[in-house]
């Protein structure tokens, strides 16, 4: 017999289970949101369920995708291949694949897929963790990790070697072969001798300028190098800049003229790297400047507050298609020309590693028989 006070109260297990639900999930949402590898959950069709913020900023997704197909928000063959597989098989798998959406470059991923599976309920109404043989896949957890910076890098060092090596290969071989023949005997003609030599002499000095260009772009690429920054005048480096260029202006006839603003602060600067800048883009301009033509260097604080270089030529201009890549490593508008006239390909790039420590900017405007004028900023000395 039940006691006359005593009621029957409905069992709290289905509230308890509900409430631990609902913090799993608000748990898994806060981890969606900040993991930093792109997550995408869908269905058993291939119905996207939840998309995390970091894959929406790896594919520029501004509108809502739940209930979407995967197939046309993602439109990568062997992509829908993997997760058909994924989905019928219910193995998981991970492989590379690369997205290129719009007009974005080239992105890759390392992509894990898990299946999800249906979940089979236990004793206590509580899900199974472990799946079992033969269950029914229902969905299929994706995680993309970005890898496009390491693949880059390493097309990097492979476009390197390749460029390092093509501009040993062209001085070495000329010196193998002149000394080669001056050694069958060319040596005993003293006229043809004297060429060769020359020859050779001119192929060393062309090793020895790309070795020590080489060395300085490791040197500025390395995290441990630390610039010696001083309050330096402009109108001096441009000073030390000029004398070492005279010669080429003076046998090419060309007028090198420099207005500097008055009154121009100092600027916060490494004075020997940015002499380098001044005179490799003097040199530049007085390379591709035909005779009797004209240079000249500006120098002002412009709107931003930063002090301003520009360094003008009235030569042979650049072509609009090179522009972009003209501060690249081993990149030459005209490869044998560049060549004939010592050019080592790395000039440009080492100017703008200098300029971008110093926390300054650099660009180049420039016309076919117009002319170019390439122009840095660098920061004045703090009051």
């Amino acid at each position: 017999m039940t006691p006359k006070n005593q009621t029957h109260s409905p069992s709290r297990k289905p509230i308890s289970h509900m409430k631990q639900l609902f913090k799993e999930q608000h748990i898994l949402m806060m981890l969606l949101k900040e993991f930093r590898d792109g997550i995408l959950i869908c269905d058993q069709q291939g119905l996207i369920l939840q998309v995390n913020p970091s894959l929406r900023n790896f594919l520029h997704l501004s509108e809502e995708v739940s209930g979407r197909e995967v197939t046309q928000v993602i439109r990568n063959e062997p992509f829908h291949d993997l997760l058909g597989a994924v989905l019928a098989t219910g193995n998981s798998c991970v492989e590379e694949i690369t997205l290129v959406e719009g007009p974005s470059p080239e992105m890759f991923f390392e992509v894990h897929m898990v299946p999800i599976f249906i979940p089979v309920l236990g004793e206590n109404d509580l899900p199974e963790t472990q799946a079992e043989p033969g269950q029914t896949v229902n969905g299929c957890v994706i995680i993309f990790h970005d890898i496009t910076d390491i693949r880059k890098t390493e097309k990097m060092r492979r476009d390197f070697v390749a460029n390092v090596s093509h501009e040993l290969r062209t001085p070495l071989t000329a010196i193998e072969g002149y000394s080669e023949t001056l050694l069958d005997g060319a040596i005993d003609d003293q006229t043809v001798c004297r060429d060769f030599i020359n020859v050779i002499y001119r192929h060393s000095l062309r090793l020895t300028q790309l070795v020590e260009d080489l060395l300085d772009l490791s040197k500025l690429e390395s995290p441990d190098y630390k610039p010696d920054f001083t309050p330096v005048s402009l109108q001096t480096l441009i000073q030390q800049a000029f004398v070492l260029v005279q010669d080429k202006a003076v046998e090419k006839e060309i007028k090198i003229s420099v207005t500097v603003q008055e009154p121009l602060p100092l600027v916060m600067a490494d004075s020997s790297s940015l002499q380098q800048v001044l005179t490799n883009l003097l040199d530049n301009a007085i390379k591709y400047t035909p005779t009797q033509g004209e240079v000249s260097i500006g120098v002002y604080e412009n709107s931003k507050g930063k002090i301003q270089v520009d360094v003008k030529d009235n030569g042979i201009g650049i072509e609009g298609k090179h522009l972009s890549r003209i501060f690249e490593r081993f990149y030459r508008v005209d490869k044998a020309r560049s060549r004939d006239m010592g050019g080592t390909g790395l000039g440009l790039s080492i100017v703008k590693h200098i300029v971008q420590l110093h926390g300054g900017e650099i660009w180049v405007d420039s016309k076919v028989n117009e002319g170019s004028t390439f122009s840095f900023t660098v920061d004045p000395q703090p009051v």
